[in-house]
């Protein structure tokens, strides 16, 4: 039996989720139970946008609070009642379907006034905000999201609770990709395997980039795990990609006096792989690290070389995420969160160090 083929046997049979759930914790797995979502307005987000419309130019932009509807039907709602190509709605990111959420929309209407938007109408969603730009919405503009979470029929410790939310608040949390990332039952896996290994084409081009930025996640998430397990996901190698928090940029640590003092007041961070190409032209200067990556990540090899082939390009991610604004209370058997999170980070991965979801 081939390389290729024991591999994708495996992969067949792999129980993701229990896969996913042993992922190593920051600290003790947690010990608290509740129910999280138990309705839309328990689970709410507000995008952050680094900037704001100015009024003027080709794009209306349309802030819409919306419950129980997903990003791409309301863009879908929007691009119908404007009477546009989908094309030319746009949107930052994807928000959650069993929530409450505000974000911003923009549709191309260079020659026309456009709708009278007053008039849009579509199950769960509320305008609340038109404007005009000069730029269209692309994915991943936004700066943060901030979220308001409640947890309701808490059993727990609440000294241990406030305990382990302190430290949050001091440390961060592990930047795993949530589960959400890999699709309902893990299938986004299942097609990274028939894609990256048995080399199965996707000819719908937002399903591949799903599916290919779902296999990058898992590999993410492996190596954040072991540098938990190693001691070292607050720490800085010689020479390591580190990621400015709140950016995309890296610098390569130099041991500096001062990177200490960054790394624990969280204005540095440690990075993961996202794999791709030219990973030696990254990690020159760090091979020790490299070495150990590729040591886990060793039983997916055949998904890496299925990325490289299909062009990807190596990045470096933050492994860490800063919890900004952290504050919690209790009511009764109820939980209330409120924190902000940079784009990119998950929620979930903050849910996921304090409490197991009751069923």
């Amino acid at each position: 039996m081939t390389t290729k083929s024991v591999l994708s046997q495996a992969t067949e049979l792999t129980d993701w989720s229990a896969a996913f759930s042993q992922l190593a914790y920051a600290s003790e797995p947690p010990q608290a139970v509740g129910v999280i979502k138990s309705c839309p307005t328990d689970f709410q987000v507000d995008e952050q946008m680094a900037h704001t419309p100015t009024g003027e130019g080709e794009h209306i932009w349309l802030k819409v609070r919306k419950e129980r509807q997903n990003t791409e039907q309301v863009a879908k709602g929007l691009a119908r009642f404007a009477s546009v190509a989908l094309r030319d709605v746009g949107y930052s990111g994807l928000k959650d379907f069993q929530a409450v959420t505000t974000q911003w929309f923009s549709v191309w209407l260079p020659k026309s006034a456009g709708p009278d938007w007053s008039g849009f109408d579509m199950f769960g969603v509320e305008l609340l905000e038109v404007s005009r730009h000069s730029r269209k919405l692309k994915r991943g503009t936004h700066q943060a999201n901030r979220f308001i979470i409640t947890v309701r029929d808490l059993v727990a410790d609440r000294e241990q609770l406030i305990s382990t939310l302190s430290n949050i608040k001091e440390t961060g949390v592990p930047n795993y990709f949530g589960v959400q990332r890999f699709g309902r039952d893990f299938n986004n896996l299942r097609l990274a395997n028939s894609l990256l290994v048995e080399r199965r084409p996707i000819k719908n081009r937002n399903l591949k980039s799903i599916v290919l930025s779902s296999a990058r996640s898992w590999l993410f998430n492996q190596v954040v795990s072991q540098r938990i397990r190693l001691g070292t996901w607050n720490e800085l190698y010689l020479g390591e990609p580190a990621n400015l928090d709140g950016t995309n940029s890296t610098f390569l640590a130099s041991g500096e006096p001062d990177e200490l003092g960054r790394l624990t007041q969280l204005d540095i961070h440690p990075t993961a792989p996202l794999v791709g190409r030219d990973a030696d032209k990254a990690m020159a200067e760090c091979p020790s690290l490299q070495a150990m990556e590729a040591e886990w990540l060793a039983p997916y090899n055949a998904y890496i070389d299925g990325l490289c082939r299909l062009g990807l390009d190596y990045q470096r991610r933050a492994l860490r995420s800063r919890v900004h604004d952290l504050t919690w209370s209790f009511d009764d058997d109820c939980l209330r969160l409120e924190f902000v999170l940079q784009r990119g980070q998950f929620a979930t991965s903050v849910l996921r160090e304090l409490l197991l979801e009751s069923t």
